[in-house]
């Protein structure tokens, strides 16, 4: 079974926001990005690039990343 997009976003969102003091992503600014060949999920706000999560490739499961590419902000 294939994961969508939006379920991927969905999580996201849900992984973020149980930091305290997390800001809330707005999901019109947010969604996937990919560069090196590596999918990724951008959370973002008017703010700016809040978290990035990379979509691990067989799982598909989130990895929050501290640092990420500058191809996907």
């Amino acid at each position: 079974m294939a994961i969508s997009t939006t379920d991927l976003l969905q999580r996201a969102i849900a992984f973020h926001l149980r930091k305290p003091g997390a800001l809330q992503p707005a999901a019109e600014l947010s969604g996937p990005a990919t560069a090196a060949g590596f999918d990724y999920i951008v959370l973002r706000n008017l703010g700016g690039v809040l978290a990035v999560y990379r979509v691990m490739t067989h799982s598909r499961a989130l990895k929050r990343l501290r640092r990420w590419p500058k191809a996907v902000e």
